[in-house]
């Protein structure tokens, strides 16, 4: 007997691109205005590199909640395109904006070692910027060559901004591309046409080792399951985590994980999440012990 596991039909909805576009002309625009006032104010390099990190996080979810969930996106690839796409468009968006402020600057804060432009964007200009993207890349083109921030009398430019800004755009890309994408593989339900219900489940103690319960969804024997005990204390200690998919005719999936419980060099206890089984298809004997447990 081999594992059944649930196979996306790589459709989508009409809705989807609508959806997407929304997102693209509303949404993202705002966002990227958000970051860019936020990397404008708070010069500092460290800060912004977890500014960075939730812009990118925040264009992967929007993508994902609205137009992969709403949208009923189930394809893999086309989720990947929405997602790369939204990531490119708040690039492009932001630096239209980032551009603006540069453009209207009228005063300074705090002093040599710390010390910020003052500026607001002009609705205007900003939109004017992002229709015209040769004079958007003329003027970035000028700011790396000239530089508009540095450490101490010292100005960042060249070849030097050239990698800060193609960094900043990996982590954005990989972030949104990371969030964006998840919901697309989850089970759906073509005759239904919504997606199954999802049921996180509580977690259970690593008693029985993961092949022992891959082993025994294979042979259809559910006695590794029955001998699951749910974990007293899952913050600071090992255990599954499993997911369960259902839907209206009685199918059911299983995505299995484990949380590995490690502790560093001061105590402090984090968890390492690993998958080993995703969307699995599962006897309606086994969801019902599982939920009851």
């Amino acid at each position: 007997m081999t594992l059944k596991t649930y196979q996306a039909s790589g459709k989508i909805s009409p809705l989807a691109i609508l959806i997407f576009l929304g997102v693209l002309l509303l949404i993202i625009p705002l966002l990227a205005t958000l970051y860019a006032y936020a990397i404008w104010y708070i010069p500092i390099p460290y800060i912004n590199f977890f500014i960075t990190a939730a812009f990118g996080i925040a264009v992967g979810w929007i993508i994902n909640f609205l137009v992969i969930k709403y949208g009923k996106v189930r394809s893999g690839k086309i989720a990947s395109l929405f997602a790369i796409l939204g990531a490119i468009f708040a690039i492009y968006f932001h630096w239209a904006v980032w551009v603006d402020l540069a453009y209207n600057i009228s005063g300074s804060l705090g002093d040599e070692d710390l010390g910020v432009a003052v500026s607001n964007i002009s609705i205007s200009e900003t939109i004017g910027l992002a229709l015209s993207p040769s004079t958007l890349m003329e003027i970035m083109g000028s700011i790396n060559e000239n530089g508009l921030w540095g450490f101490g009398d010292t100005p960042v430019r060249g070849t030097f901004l050239t990698i800060i800004w193609i960094i900043e755009a990996l982590i954005i890309f990989f972030l949104a591309w990371m969030g964006g994408t998840s919901q697309a593989n989850k089970p759906f339900c073509e005759e239904s046409n919504q997606w199954f219900g999802e049921t996180k489940l509580a977690p259970f103690d690593i008693s029985i080792q993961p092949q022992e319960l891959i082993d025994s969804l294979t042979s259809g024997n559910l006695e590794a399951f029955q001998g699951l005990q749910k974990s007293v204390n899952p913050k600071e200690s090992s255990h599954y985590d499993f997911v369960l998919y259902q839907n209206e005719t009685n199918e059911n999936y299983l995505t299995l994980k484990t949380q590995i419980a490690k502790a560093d060099k001061d105590g402090k206890i984090s968890l390492d999440e690993t998958t080993f089984g995703e969307n699995i298809s599962i006897t309606e004997e086994l969801s019902n012990m599982l939920m009851s447990k």
